[in-house]
């Protein structure tokens, strides 16, 4: 193979899963922490902060699988919904 045909190869996906990162990041909800009180603020970072680490893992495991990707993050919602978590420090 010529190294002509073999940078493309190479540097089109990664554009592709770069843009596709930026487009997942600015896609995400952001919650406001400032309108709860000191405890609900806590629990909402705690669960934010649980998401995102869920999320994350979701992101290194589906990578380049946009329909599992989103079934990923469907399971992750769901689960929160139904099993909010708890700090650990209660």
């Amino acid at each position: 193979m010529k190294p002509i045909i073999i940078i493309p190869i190479i540097v089109i996906p990664v554009i592709v899963t770069a843009v596709f990162a930026v487009f997942l990041v600015q896609s995400m909800p952001q919650q406001n922490l400032d309108e709860t009180s000191g405890e609900q603020s806590d629990g909402a970072a705690w669960q934010l902060l649980q998401k995102t680490y869920l999320e994350q893992e979701c992101r290194e495991q589906y990578m380049g699988q946009p329909g599992e990707l989103e079934d990923c993050y469907d399971r992750i919602d769901e689960e929160q919904r139904l099993n909010p978590p708890t700090n650990p420090q209660e």
